[in-house]
């Protein structure tokens, strides 16, 4: 019988954001050099970084609301035998 209780694993929400940051910065660069067009790069990274604090605010919510939810639940007993 298997009495260890399970862990609950999380999102790395913060790795997803931080990564998309990332590959969105690199094709932007690699389609600035391919097409030579003009950026103004001041505004695109604000732009950027507000989207994915947005990203991060929302995804909080859901988790905190999905979290809420749950907490209403009643937990499984922790040992049956007792």
């Amino acid at each position: 019988m298997n009495t260890k209780p399970t862990r609950e694993t999380r999102f790395p929400t913060g790795t997803l954001v931080f990564g998309l940051i990332l590959v969105v910065v690199a094709v932007v660069s690699l389609s600035y050099t391919l097409f030579d067009w003009k950026l103004d790069t001041p505004l695109f990274f604000i732009a950027l970084i507000a989207l994915a604090g947005i990203v991060m605010v929302v995804s909080g919510i859901a988790s905190a609301m999905k979290r809420g939810s749950r907490d209403e639940e009643l937990p499984p007993p922790a040992n049956p035998n007792l």
